[in-house]
């Protein structure tokens, strides 16, 4: 978690495969080590989520995960204005961030126009009648909406926080059950030098992932394979599961 070459992961499982538990298991080491600053977004309300509400800011309601993202980009400028110095990072300075199905979150998230911000302004002056301008009436304003800003959207503050969020104590997992090309793009993949892949329905899926065949025959329950730049190759790996 300190080290700045594998700074967030990637991670992507089907139902079952163990990538729910994994996440979880992350999670508590992050908490173990010490780590306070820890945000949790969760789409999809999971109960193995929820229960962190009590200690960490957990989001559910996309509007709040939209809004949580975007503080969290803020607060990392804060950082950058304060001259921030990551390499030598303490437990208490990491600000840990999971994103579960961000695939979900990303398609549900406002676009477009719905990102416009919109504010009521003066455009002008109502002509005066004399009466109004002997008895020293001011003139009423013209009022219209107009467009005064955009809110960054969702995907694109996360590819920030990756871009930039490493040397600033920045440490992300998003994870998906959706291994595709339209969900995990080139540009979200190379932030994240750490990719770990749990059972996956196709082959192509564990190419999205991996660049390379494997995952689609892996048996599940916390079988998996990561790839990382720590490793000369891909590793196989048995993580933590959960039996019924």
């Amino acid at each position: 978690m300190r080290n700045h070459s594998t700074p967030h992961a990637l991670v992507c499982g089907s139902t079952g495969s163990g990538k729910s538990v994994f996440a979880v298991s992350c999670l508590e080491y992050a908490i173990n080590m010490g780590v306070k600053n820890i945000h949790i977004f969760d789409p999809k309300y999971s109960p193995e989520l929820s229960i962190y509400s009590k200690k960490y800011n957990v989001y559910n309601d996309i509007i709040d995960i939209e809004n949580g993202m975007n503080s969290l980009v803020q607060l990392m400028e804060e950082r950058i204005r304060n001259g921030f110095d990551g390499r030598k990072i303490k437990p208490k300075d990491i600000i840990y961030v999971f994103i579960d199905e961000f695939a979900d979150a990303f398609d549900n998230a406002r676009k477009g126009k719905d990102l416009d911000v919109k504010k009521e302004v003066i455009v002008g002056y109502y002509n005066q009648t004399k009466q109004e301008i002997l008895h020293g009436i001011k003139p009423r304003p013209m009022m219209k909406i107009e467009k005064v800003g955009e809110i960054k959207p969702l995907d694109k503050n996360l590819k920030i926080l990756a871009q930039k969020g490493r040397s600033l104590g920045i440490r992300i997992m998003a994870a998906t059950q959706r291994a595709s090309a339209k969900t995990i793009q080139g540009d979200i993949k190379v932030n994240f030098p750490v990719q770990v892949c749990f059972r996956v329905p196709k082959e192509v899926d564990s190419k999205v992932v991996l660049d390379e065949s494997g995952a689609e025959s892996l048996t599940g329950l916390g079988d998996g394979l990561i790839k990382s730049p720590e490793y000369l190759n891909i590793i196989r790996f048995q993580g933590y599961f959960k039996k019924d």
